[in-house]
Order: C-alpha cells, then sequence, then structure tokens
C-alpha cells in the first residue's frame, strides 16, 4: 500500500514537470493586430481601441498600441509591437486567464517607462486576488523584466489587469512580452520521482515472482 502511494506521488510530480502550456496569455507580446483600424494605427502613428486580439479596455480612454516606428527613443522589447496605457489618460486593460493543470507558474512582462518626469510612468498590475504590485521609473531607463511565481488549482480563471498609474497627460509606461509559464520542477525533485517509481516497480516485481 505505502508503495503504490508512493509510485502514485511519483508520477504526479513527473506529470506536473512535464506540464506544458498549461497556461496562455493570449496576444502576449501584442504583435497580433488583425481587424484592427488602421492596422494598429488608427490614430496615423499609433492606434488607441477599446479591444485588441486577446485584450480588453478595463477604465480610460483605451488600449494604445505602438509599433517601433512610433517613436525614435523606443522599440518594442519583443517583436514590433508594444503597448502604453496612458493614452488621452491613465487606462488599463486585462484578460482572464484559464490554468487547466495546478502547479506553481510564473508572471513575467516587460515594463519601460517613457518620460523623465517621475512617478508620471507607473503601472500597477494584477493577477485575480493572488498577484499586485506596482512599477515605476523615468527615462532612458530601458527594458526591465518584472516577475512573480504563484501556484493556482486546476480550472482557475484568473484576471490578469494592467493599468496606467502616473500623470494624465498622454505619456506613460510601456508594457510587452507578457508570459505566463509553469515553473520547472528542481532537478531534486525529478530525480525523487523517478526514485519513488523504481521502489514502486520492484515492488510489483516482487509480488509477481511470490
Amino acid at each position: 500500500m505505502i508503495i503504490r502511494t508512493m509510485a502514485a506521488l511519483s508520477a504526479s510530480v513527473v506529470c506536473l514537470a512535464g506540464a506544458a502550456s498549461a497556461a496562455t496569455v493570449v496576444n502576449s507580446s501584442f504583435e497580433d493586430v488583425s481587424g484592427l483600424a488602421g492596422g494598429g494605427l488608427n490614430r496615423g502613428s499609433f492606434g488607441v481601441y477599446d479591444t485588441i486580439p486577446g485584450w480588453t479596455k478595463g477604465s480610460g480612454s483605451g488600449i494604445e498600441l505602438q509599433d517601433n516606428g512610433t517613436l525614435t527613443t523606443h522599440d518594442a522589447q519583443d517583436g514590433n509591437w508594444y503597448v502604453e496605457l496612458d493614452s488621452d489618460d491613465n487606462s488599463s486593460m486585462y484578460q482572464d486567464i484559464t490554468f487547466a493543470v495546478a502547479g506553481i507558474y510564473r508572471l513575467s512582462f516587460y515594463y519601460a517607462p517613457r518620460t523623465t518626469t517621475p512617478t508620471d510612468n507607473g503601472i500597477d498590475y494584477s493577477l485575480g486576488g493572488l498577484i499586485s504590485g506596482s512599477i515605476d521609473g523615468v527615462f532612458p531607463a530601458g527594458w526591465q523584466e518584472v516577475a512573480t511565481n504563484f501556484s493556482v488549482n486546476a480550472g482557475d480563471v484568473l484576471r490578469l489587469t494592467f493599468a496606467a498609474t502616473g500623470i494624465n497627460n498622454s505619456l506613460g509606461g510601456f508594457v510587452d512580452n507578457v508570459t505566463i509559464a509553469p515553473v520547472p520542477l528542481p532537478a531534486s525533485a525529478l530525480l525523487l520521482g523517478g526514485a519513488m517509481a523504481g521502489i514502486g516497480f520492484a515492488g510489483r516485481r516482487r509480488r509477481n515472482r511470490a
């Protein structure tokens, strides 16, 4: 009985370790601009929308898209597009993330400030009631990664939100390359899982011989 339980546990460990794409951020780097008026640039050199693929405006004037040709001071951290959330005023955006597999995950995104004014480039971020935080900075600081780990249950649906918190002056912080991925188990845990599976197999062979 103990051997069977340990073997089952080891199988669960291996299963969780191999879980891939158990949660997906849609349009994580804002590269999908399909169906948007102006092809993502409905205001000439940039675009402002209530919805873009994967993301919905939560408050304010809208989600502002910029590409690598919008500013001479910034390019996207990943690809060609990124988001600013102080379009005409401070705005927010969100999408709901479904977690198919329980476990420990890592939220990661990249942030960059636009202006040289302190407290003008703030971004708040949250994931359901599990994560909340703020990031701020001043130009010429470049892209920096913001990341944190969290644990969820299978079937959880959590709202991922980003919101501008700086001055309402149409200039604010940038967001790009938003990902959520399972945290790999350390090698020691995988070795333990393999050892437990081996013990279970050996126990079954002994019982069969008897």
